[in-house]
């Protein structure tokens, strides 16, 4: 399997552990997004900052920054498995727009793409009106992200990992304000861990992969890839938090678990 396949699988699976951290925390959604993006951002830069080039990718970190939020504000209005499930429609985003921007899609894509999609669906069937606006900021946010990852392919930089920690500390600028109004929210052992829990693996791990990736992998496969988010959450969610997946819930996720596996075979 071609490295970057490689990695972006292992950070899709640690992507499922986002929802987890941000449920157990009681920190406020802008302070998680502004303290995961920070911190994670200088321990990539290994002290090489340089301003200018932090403020050249403040398009991909308004967007990375306004999916983070989102997302965060999700997971407390709506389910764990919604949450992730509808945050993982990126894919269709991404298919839908990639052409747009000289980005071409096979049909081979756009098959794994709509199986994949169908396993969304199927997970988050029926929708509980009673989660409504945490579902639209799920699907908000995975506009963003889309969105995103697309540009983020047009990105080029000699050092990825220079390229993630600018992105994370431009991230962090627009994640700033909002902490401020919102306050840091309960602070405690178990937030404070959660946070750490944040930026190891979905920040350092996931939203990395994705980073040093791009360039070298189609935006779709990445989206594509990121179902597994749903799929590993929702795994943690039944020990964790004892919310058992529904019959539906399993066939999506094996749905979307073979899309993946088809689209990275050979590769």
């Amino acid at each position: 399997m071609n490295k970057y396949y490689f990695i972006l699988i292992l950070g899709g699976i640690t992507f499922g552990t986002a929802a987890i951290f941000i449920k157990l925390s009681g920190m406020s959604p802008g302070m998680i997004a502004f303290t995961r993006f920070f911190i994670a951002g200088l321990i990539l830069s290994r002290g090489r900052l340089h301003l200018r080039r932090i403020l050249s990718q403040w398009k991909v970190g308004l967007l990375l920054s306004a999916h983070m939020i989102l997302f965060i504000f999700s997971v407390y209005y709506t389910t764990i498995i919604d949450s992730t499930v509808l945050v993982s429609t990126s894919p269709l985003f991404s298919l839908a727009l990639a052409p747009l921007v000289g980005i071409p899609t096979t049909k081979k894509e756009i098959i794994t793409g709509a199986v994949a999609f169908m396993g969304v669906i199927l997970m988050n069937f029926p929708v509980n009106q009673g989660y409504l606006l945490g579902n639209v900021m799920a699907i908000i946010s995975a506009l963003t992200i889309a969105l995103y990852t697309i540009l983020l392919s047009k990105t080029k930089n000699e050092d990825p990992l220079l390229l993630t920690s600018y992105i994370y500390l431009m991230s962090s600028v627009f994640s700033f304000p909002i902490a401020l109004v919102e306050g840091p929210g309960r602070v405690d052992l178990v937030s404070i861990l959660s946070l750490l829990g944040l930026i190891a693996l979905p920040t350092l791990v996931g939203h990395t992969s994705v980073i040093y990736a791009s360039g070298h992998v189609k935006p779709q496969h990445i989206e594509v890839i990121g179902l597994l988010e749903p799929v590993v959450a929702t795994l943690l969610a039944l020990p964790i938090f004892n919310q058992v997946p529904t019959p539906l819930e399993i066939v999506g996720g094996g749905m979307i678990v073979l899309s993946v596996s088809i689209l990275t075979w050979r590769r």
